[in-house]
């Protein structure tokens, strides 16, 4: 039987964000030590990746209420995610009416 954890969407965003910036790090960093160093960073990093790749895998389950709350913020999530981006300066512009 598989384990079941259970964590908010913010939470595990928030670690997936941490393992990338780490992952990016490694990167960086495997361009400026020696190469018996780099052995052991690209060996951690490709943890890191099979890690984060078992992560963006995992099944994600929520309660019936998320989908309720989705619904109930459809117009809302629609301007906000149809924001358009002009100069520097942002608008957000209705896509439906």
């Amino acid at each position: 039987m598989p384990r079941t954890y259970v964590y908010t969407l913010g939470v595990v965003a928030e670690q997936v964000e941490k393992i990338e910036s780490a992952i990016k790090n490694m990167e960086q960093a495997m361009r400026h030590v020696s190469p018996a160093t780099v052995d052991v960073i690209r060996r951690n990093k490709n943890q890191l990746e099979a890690l984060l790749e078992r992560i963006m895998h995992a099944d994600v389950s929520s309660t019936s209420g998320l989908q309720d709350l989705m619904e109930g913020n459809k117009h809302c999530l629609q301007d906000c995610f149809s924001a358009d981006y002009t100069n520097r300066l942002s608008t957000i512009r209705r896509t439906r009416r």
